[in-house]
C-alpha cells in the first residue's frame, strides 16, 4: 500500500489520540501505517504509563525496536516502571548496541537493577551487552555497531555473494565486506558492487583493498564521524587493541553525532551545560548553569560603569537612554549570528584556526552592508519618533558601528579562544555579550556627549 505524507500525518494524528484516549488497541492497529522512529517519538511524547501498555501489547520484537529509537534516559525510564519480567523480556529484543546505552545508564545510577535485567539473558546476549556497554559515552566503542559484513581469507566472490544474500535485513544492505584473518584481525575491504561483478571463483582477497581506514574503539567517537564524513565513506570499520574486528560506525550514527555536537555547541554558548536534558535533575541543572550566569553578572558590571560615566549626558537629555537597548540588543543579535555559523564551521571541520583573517574579512564586509543598513534605518526612525535629526544621526551611527564590531567580535572570538586550547562554545557567549554592550553604550553615549549641544539646541 502506497503511503502519501498526508497520510502518514493522518495515521499519526489517530495514533496520538487513541492514546491519549487510552485505546490501546487502535494506537498499535494506527502503528503499524508508522515507522518505529515516528511511533518512538509519538511514545516518548505521552502520559506516564500509556508508552508501558502499548509496547506490552504489541509483538516483542516491534517493541524492542521502538525502544531503541528511543532516547536512553526515555527508553530506561519505561523499562524501569515494568514488572522485572516484563522488563526483561522487552530488553532482550532490543538490539545490543542500543541495551548497552540502557546498561551502561543503570550501571552508574542503579547498578543491581542493571546487573539483573542483564543477568536474566541468554549468556551470549549478556556478554554482548557488557561488553558493549563498557565502553565509555564518546568513544568509538560506545557508537559503534556490531553487525557487519566479513568474511575469511580464502573465501571466494561466489561465497561472499551467498553471505550477503542470507545475511540479516539490517546487514544486508551494507556496501562494503570487510577481510578478516583466522583470528579476526582486519586484513582489508571490498564493495559490495565489485562483488556483484567479479568471476564468482575468485578469490575475495585479490579484490580486497589492503589500505584500509580504521579506528579503534577507544579513539574519539566526534573525531572518528568527521573523518567518516569527510572520506564520504558509508561505514568506517572499529578494532580493538588487537587489531580486531569489532563493529562499524555507520554514516547515520556519524551524522547523529555531529549534529549532537552542534546541537551542544548552541546549548555552550547560551551558557548551558551540554550535558544537562530534560531528565538532569533539577540542583544538577542549576550547578550547570549558575556558574555561567554569576560570570555574566560580573562582566556587565563593565556596562554598568560606563553607562555611569555618562550620567550627566543622560540626565540633560533623558531620552537618550530610550535608545540604549536597541543598540546593545541589535549588536548581541548580530553577534550571536556570527557566532553560531563560526562555531558550527569549526565543529564541522569545515574551517581551521589558520582561517582566522579570512573570517575576520568576511565579517567586515557583511557588517559593512548590514550595518549601513540597519543604521539608516534606526537614525530614519529616531528622527521621526524624536523630530530630532541630530539625535537619530548619532543613534544610526552608534548601532551601524555596534553591528560592525559585533559581527566581527562573533566571528572572530571563536578562532582566538581555539587558538588558546579552549572550547569557544563554552565561552564565547559572555564575553560576546560584554563586549557588544560595552562597545555599543561607549560609541552611542560617547558621540551623544560630542554632539550634546546639537542635539540639544
Amino acid at each position: 500500500m502506497l503511503l502519501l505524507p498526508d497520510r502518514i500525518r493522518a495515521h499519526r494524528e489517530e495514533m496520538i489520540v487513541a492514546l491519549r484516549e487510552e485505546r490501546i488497541d487502535d494506537a498499535i492497529a494506527e502503528s503499524h501505517h508508522l515507522s518505529t522512529g515516528r511511533v518512538a517519538q509519538i511514545l516518548a511524547s505521552a502520559e506516564p504509563g500509556l508508552p508501558s501498555a502499548f509496547l506490552l501489547a504489541i509483538e516483542a520484537s516491534r517493541a524492542g525496536d521502538i525502544l531503541g529509537q528511543m532516547s536512553t534516559p526515555v527508553a530506561a525510564d519505561i523499562l524501569e516502571g515494568l514488572e522485572p519480567d516484563d522488563a526483561v523480556g522487552l530488553f532482550r529484543e532490543i538490539r545490543p548496541e542500543y541495551a548497552a546505552d540502557i546498561y551502561h545508564l543503570w550501571s552508574r545510577v542503579d547498578p543491581e537493577r542493571a546487573e539483573s535485567v542483564v543477568g536474566a539473558l541468554e549468556e551470549g546476549h549478556a556478554a554482548k551487552v557488557r561488553e558493549l556497554g563498557q565502553y565509555p559515552p564518546g568513544t568509538v566503542g560506545a557508537a559503534m555497531v556490531i553487525r557487519y559484513l566479513a568474511v575469511e581469507q580464502g573465501a571466494t566472490v561466489g561465497d561472499t555473494v551467498l553471505a550477503i544474500r542470507s545475511a540479516p535485513p539490517e546487514v544486508e544492505r551494507s556496501a562494503y565486506v570487510y577481510v578478516v584473518d583466522g583470528a579476526g584481525a582486519l586484513e582489508g575491504v571490498v564493495s559490495v558492487r565489485d562483488l556483484l561483478l567479479a568471476d564468482p571463483e575468485l578469490r575475495v582477497d585479490a579484490l580486497a583493498n589492503r589500505q584500509t581506514v580504521a579506528v579503534a574503539t577507544g579513539d574519539d567517537a566526534l573525531s572518528a564521524a568527521r573523518l567518516l564524513r569527510n572520506r564520504a565513506f558509508k561505514l568506517l570499520p572499529v578494532v580493538d587493541a588487537d587489531g580486531r574486528l569489532v563493529g562499524v560506525l555507520t554514516r547515520d550514527d556519524a551524522f547523529d553525532l555531529l549534529a549532537a555536537e552542534i546541537a551542544g555547541g548552541f546549548v555552550r554558548s547560551a551558557q548551558g551545560s551540554v550535558d544537562e536534558s530534560f531528565f538532569t535533575p533539577p540542583m544538577a541543572a542549576v550547578r550547570g548553569r549558575l556558574p555561567w550566569m554569576g560570570l555574566n553578572v560580573f562582566l556587565n558590571l563593565g556596562a554598568v560603569v560606563v553607562i555611569s560615566s555618562f550620567e550627566s549626558t543622560i540626565a540633560q537629555v533623558a531620552i537618550l537612554a530610550a535608545f540604549l537597548p536597541m543598540i546593545t540588543d541589535m549588536g548581541g543579535n548580530v553577534g550571536i549570528q556570527a557566532l553560531s555559523v563560526a562555531i558550527r564551521s569549526l565543529a564541522l571541520d569545515e574551517v581551521r584556526i589558520g582561517d582566522f583573517w579570512r573570517a575576520v574579512r568576511k565579517e567586515v564586509l557583511i557588517g559593512l552592508v548590514n550595518g549601513a543598513t540597519l543604521g539608516l534605518l534606526f537614525a530614519v526612525m529616531a528622527t521621526v519618533l524624536e523630530a530630532n535629526a541630530w539625535l537619530g544621526l548619532v543613534a544610526g551611527f552608534a548601532l551601524a558601528v555596534n553591528v560592525l564590531l559585533a559581527g566581527v567580535v562573533g566571528g572572530a572570538l571563536p578562532f582566538i579562544i581555539k587558538r588558546l586550547g579552549k572550547d569557544p562554545a563554552m565561552m564565547t557567549g559572555p564575553f560576546l555579550t560584554t563586549i557588544t554592550d560595552i562597545t555599543g553604550v561607549s560609541i552611542y553615549l560617547g558621540l551623544s556627549t560630542i554632539f550634546l549641544t546639537q542635539i540639544v539646541g
